[in-house]
């Protein structure tokens, strides 16, 4: 992290505890979609983490009007780069700007932390160690307890295993995991003002125990747990009856799926491009857009602000709640 002969940032803004956003991978389309959703929110006055080089480069291309003195340079930039590749450079780029956020978040200098979109590839080549941003913040932010959220206006579900390959996802599926998930989601229904949530675990066999290895058995146990603790849980149900019923009057109030796409692909759907990932469980706000780096778009000039306003906004929104 570059603090030494860095620039002052009192200029950044003139609230105590701005919301940051870091810059993800240069070579992806981070960069662009954090100006064009700031383009559409000038009243915001948030401290961007990243290479002001970077984001000159992108306004210059695509013709935003953010005001980049609130980019917080203090993050080395790739140097030469190409759009659309995993790079070393972009990754250690991207690496630095996430360390630097947790450090303004430990310092108390932002509110909350929105995480543009990382190559995981590139992050390795950058020596990054955890599976994703996710395990990342939550080492470093001293989280022993944390889930990812994938939110939408009409789905919101967590999950039991995030980054694992589909063959050792079954060892993981533990009545602990799965009765810590379902707590760290009713914690957060009933501050967002859900009463008494209802909250939907789904199976991970097709038809439930009907084609369980001893899965569904660790499940119910935690479903069983979590009831006795007052949380109003069902499970596990069939993950296609589970989506199913968002669009039906049974719809639940959150859900529990067992592994990363069995959560990830309805919510990309019933999003409709305003999906945040939120993670539970760190102690602070932190947000991101619902989807990767689409290296295939990447400046071009066409990717989506919707799911950046989305976690831009999302994240305002609890950190002002988690203030009170």
């Amino acid at each position: 992290m570059k603090e030494s002969g860095a620039r002052p940032l009192d200029h950044l803004t003139t609230r105590p505890h701005p919301l940051g956003i870091t810059c993800g991978d240069p070579a992806g389309i981070g960069p662009e979609i954090i100006l064009k959703a700031l383009d559409r929110m000038p009243r915001l006055r948030p401290r961007i983490i990243g290479p002001r080089d970077v984001f000159e480069r992108e306004q210059k291309r695509f013709g935003t009007r953010v005001d980049l003195s609130l980019v917080d340079d203090s993050v080395e930039g790739p140097g030469r780069y190409q759009y659309g590749k995993p790079q070393e450079s972009c990754g250690c780029t991207a690496l630095l700007a996430l360390e630097t956020g947790v450090y303004r978040l430990l310092k108390k200098q932002i509110s909350a932390l929105v995480t543009a979109p990382v190559s995981k590839e590139a992050l390795r080549m950058a020596g990054f160690g955890w599976p994703g941003q996710t395990e990342f913040l939550a080492e470093r932010l001293g989280s022993r307890r944390h889930a990812m959220l994938a939110w939408t206006p009409k789905f919101k579900v967590v999950f039991v295993t995030i980054h694992e390959p589909l063959a050792r996802v079954c060892r993981h599926i533990t009545a602990a995991a799965v009765v810590e998930k379902v707590v760290l989601l009713n914690q957060f229904l009933r501050s967002s003002g859900v009463r008494r949530p209802r909250i939907c675990v789904m199976a991970f066999n097709p038809h439930a125990a009907e084609f369980s290895l001893g899965e569904e058995r660790r499940i119910a146990v935690g479903v069983t747990r979590a009831r006795k603790a007052g949380i109003n849980a069902i499970g596990p149900v069939p993950a296609d009856a589970a989506v199913a019923s968002v669009t039906r009057f049974l719809s639940f109030d959150g859900y529990v799926a067992m592994y990363h796409d069995q959560a990830m692909i309805p919510a990309k759907l019933l999003g409709r491009d305003r999906g945040v990932n939120l993670t539970l469980g760190l102690g602070c706000v932190r947000t991101s857009p619902l989807h990767g780096v689409a290296f295939d778009i990447a400046g071009k000039g066409v990717a989506s602000a919707g799911s950046m306003l989305s976690a831009i906004r999302l994240a305002r929104r609890l950190s002002r709640t988690s203030s009170r």
